[in-house]
C-alpha cells in the first residue's frame, strides 16, 4: 500500500513538474481565467446572461473558442491563434482579396508561439506576447462585435476597416501589455522584429515604427 502511494505521489510530482515547464503556462492560465470571468461578464452586459455556469456558454471549435449568449454568438478572445480562423470564417475577408487574417494576423501569431516553444524569448517576453495576443483579440471583438463598427454593408469595406483598425490598434497593445515592449530585454526586442519582420508590408511598418519611436522617447521610458 505504501509503495503504491509513493509511486502515485511520484507520478503526480513528475506530471506537475513537466506541466510547470510548459513555456507561458502561468500567464496563459491568468489571462484565460480573466477572460472567462471579467471579460465574459462584460460581454454578458451587452448580450445577455449566460446562466448559473458562465463557462456553459463557451464552446471549443476547431482551434478556437466561441461565446454563445442569448442575443449574440461571437468569436471569443483566448490565448490561441485559432481566433483568427474564427474571424476569417465570419467575415470571409480572403474572398475579397483582403488577407489580414490569413496572411498577417494568424501567421504572425503562429510564428510567435513557435518561437516561444523554441525558447527564443525570456519569461517576461513570453508573458508580454500572450498579453499582446489577448489585447489584440479583445480589441477586434470590442470593435466588430460589441460596437458593430465592422459591418459596413459591403464585405470588402468591412474587411478594409478591420485591417486598418487592427493595424492602428497594434502600437497600444505592444506598448502597454505586460511590462511593455520598450522595457523588454534587448534579445526579446530583436526576436520580436525577426518574428514579425517577414510579414510586414509598407503600411504595417508604419505602425511598427511608431512603437520604435515610442521606445526611443526619453520622456516616456
Amino acid at each position: 500500500m505504501m509503495k503504491t502511494l509513493s509511486v502515485l505521489l511520484l507520478q503526480i510530482f513528475l506530471q506537475t513538474s513537466i506541466y510547470a515547464q510548459i513555456p507561458g503556462i502561468e500567464i496563459k492560465n491568468i489571462l484565460e481565467l480573466d477572460l472567462k470571468t471579467k471579460y465574459l461578464q462584460t460581454l454578458e452586459s451587452h448580450w445577455g446572461k449566460c446562466g448559473a455556469d458562465p463557462e456553459s456558454c463557451l464552446s471549443d471549435q476547431d482551434g478556437y473558442k466561441v461565446v454563445n449568449l442569448p442575443e449574440k454568438e461571437s468569436c471569443f478572445p483566448y490565448t490561441v491563434c485559432g481566433f483568427y480562423n474564427c474571424m476569417e470564417e465570419k467575415y470571409q475577408c480572403a474572398t475579397v482579396g483582403v488577407d489580414y487574417f490569413t496572411k498577417l494576423a494568424r501567421p504572425t501569431c503562429n510564428a510567435y508561439v513557435e518561437n516561444i516553444q523554441n525558447e527564443k524569448f525570456s519569461k517576461v517576453g513570453v508573458e508580454w506576447i500572450y498579453t499582446v495576443m489577448v489585447c489584440l483579440q479583445k480589441g477586434l471583438v470590442d470593435e466588430c462585435e460589441v460596437r458593430g463598427n465592422c459591418d459596413k454593408g459591403d464585405r470588402k469595406k468591412s474587411c478594409d476597416h478591420i485591417t486598418e483598425f487592427t493595424l492602428a490598434y497594434h502600437p497600444g497593445c505592444y506598448i502597454n501589455s505586460g511590462v511593455g515592449v520598450c522595457k523588454l530585454p534587448m534579445k526579446d526586442k530583436m526576436n520580436i522584429w525577426k518574428t514579425v519582420g517577414p510579414y510586414l508590408t509598407k503600411r504595417e511598418k508604419v505602425e511598427a515604427y511608431k512603437v520604435i519611436f515610442e521606445c526611443l522617447n526619453p520622456l516616456k521610458n
